[in-house]
């Protein structure tokens, strides 16, 4: 780890090279400015949300998404919750999406494409250029993975955790020849309709036709933006990783938050991973009604875990005192 550290360093932080970081300011969302930031695998797009509030202890949150979503469609039903407006400005938000997953991205070569371990490692690209020293993970399926990934790469970097209908455990043999040979069938480049399908079918099919089709079809257009050969890709990524060690998540010492839809079909596996973080530091919230994006389906459900969450890690407390002095 210390030379993966290491490595990292010598290629952004001691570099007298100023890096090449293009910013954009024209992004569709208002609140957000774009950064793509060169990694050494690849450029990696990011958007970053700053809160107005100037207070040293503002803390940074980045986020990473799941499967076959961007940014966007993963978590702004989420932060732009009208329970969310008075925190967002203690909050500096920082979202990365995935490799080729910003809208209207081009294809990336599938032997360009980083695995998990590497889009892990391209995190501290996003870090070192924002300088920052601490954060909160916020991740959603398999974006959950890349941010423990990190956590067990970077520990003193993180403060805490929150995962959020992720399986963190490779497939056994059998799923992973189950998922591989279904993947295979998949013919991303003459059939990208499948992989959307696959996606749809696969991951977020948990009630929500029923529950909530408003949201179902809006996943389904938005996916439409997204370059369907990285769709692809990612799930490719996801479904290949390596397992993280049950002794490296024990280990983390950083505050864990894991919240599971209780209709996911992924519900008895996150449990499961549950039982796997230090229980000093770990809780689990499982959400009504709701299936595996709950960011999405349930986003009212959690804001208040969420700031419980972030005031017993010492932050939002600028936020708290706001709210007894306008009281008295």
């Amino acid at each position: 780890m210390s030379s993966l550290k290491n490595s990292l360093n010598n290629s952004i932080g001691n570099s007298s090279e100023p890096i090449n970081v293009v910013v954009h300011s024209d992004n569709s969302d208002p609140s957000e400015t774009r950064f793509e930031i060169p990694t050494k695998h690849g450029k990696l797009v990011c958007f970053q949300r700053k809160g107005l509030n100037e207070s040293p202890n503002m803390p940074t949150i980045i986020s990473y998404h799941d499967l076959g979503l961007n940014h966007s469609t993963c978590f702004s039903p989420f932060f732009n919750h009208p329970n969310m407006k008075n925190i967002l400005p203690y909050l500096n938000i920082i979202h990365i999406d995935a490799p080729g997953h910003e809208f209207n991205s081009e294809s990336i070569p599938s032997s360009q494409y980083p695995t998990i371990y590497e889009m892990a490692e391209d995190i501290q690209y996003v870090v070192d250029y924002f300088k920052i020293k601490m954060f909160i993970g916020l991740g959603a399926g398999a974006g959950g993975c890349v941010l423990t990934q990190y956590a067990t790469l970077f520990p003193k970097t993180i403060m805490g955790l929150i995962l959020v209908g992720s399986v963190i455990k490779s497939f056994s043999w059998l799923d992973w020849v189950k998922s591989w040979v279904e993947l295979t069938t998949l013919p991303s480049l003459k059939n990208p309709t499948g992989v959307r399908n696959y996606l749809i079918n696969h991951y977020y099919a948990d009630n929500l036709e029923e529950t909530n089709p408003d949201l179902l079809e809006n996943i389904k257009r938005e996916m439409l933006l997204i370059n369907p050969d990285n769709l692809y890709h990612y799930v490719h990524s996801f479904v290949k990783r390596e397992d993280i060690k049950e002794d490296q998540i024990k280990a983390l010492s950083c505050k864990v938050l894991l919240v599971v839809g209780k209709d996911s079909s992924y519900r008895e596996d996150i449990i499961d991973l549950f039982s796997h973080f230090n229980p000093r530091n770990s809780t689990i919230l499982q959400v009504q009604d709701c299936g595996i994006l709950v960011t999405a389906e349930k986003p009212g459900d959690i804001i208040e875990p969420f700031k419980l969450f972030m005031q017993g890690i010492g932050y939002l407390l600028d936020y708290y005192q706001n709210i007894d002095q306008s009281q008295k």
